[in-house]
């Protein structure tokens, strides 16, 4: 057991404030940053021990975005209700996601050794998109985590983050909970 803890416990620790983020954010709470600013800490310890370092840059993004969020979550409710995007910035979201994958993808495939730096570095546009859309209230940050979000569970499966990959599939189904949730509230 003490073994154990020692090979996962930050690991854990993270899926543990990592979970309680999520389920803040499905409640629209604003507690959820502050879960949030946490897991991305540890996430950003763990991600540099495997060498995924996209992940691990992403991860104080994530910590940047989590003040933001939770700024942007003390607005009143009368003024900060959950919306669509439009289609020409959904559209910039994915280009942008691509392009970011594509150019940070190259330079850590360029300039270090790093695990699946294109995919990885995609998915770190997609997430910064995805968080940036739940930071906003938009429903489409659900959409963004669901796609982003099977994709990662083979991620960490391939790493033998396998802790991390149950996470993920725990974060794929809140995030189709928290789309049915969230366009109820649809303004």
């Amino acid at each position: 057991m003490i073994e154990f803890i020692q090979l996962h416990g930050l690991e854990y620790t993270g899926i543990i404030t990592a979970l309680l983020g999520i389920f803040y954010s499905i409640k629209q709470h604003k507690i959820a940053w502050i879960w949030n600013f946490i897991a991305s800490f540890i996430y950003g310890i763990l991600f540099y021990q495997v060498g995924l370092y996209s992940d691990m840059e992403l991860q104080g993004v994530f910590m940047a975005m989590a003040i933001y969020g939770f700024v942007q979550w003390n607005q009143p409710d009368q003024l900060w209700k959950v919306k669509r995007s439009s289609g020409s910035n959904l559209l910039l979201g994915i280009g942008g996601s691509l392009i970011f994958g594509f150019a940070s993808g190259y330079l850590h495939h360029e300039i270090s050794n790093v695990s699946l730096p294109f995919l990885d570095a995609t998915l770190t546009g997609f997430s910064i998109w995805g968080t940036y859309l739940a930071a906003k209230k938009k429903i489409e940050n659900w959409m963004v985590w669901i796609f982003v979000d099977i994709l990662y569970i083979g991620v960490y499966i391939y790493k033998g983050m396998n802790g991390t990959a149950i996470l993920y599939l725990v974060f794929l189904l809140c995030a189709f909970r928290g789309f049915y949730a969230w366009r109820k509230k649809l303004s």
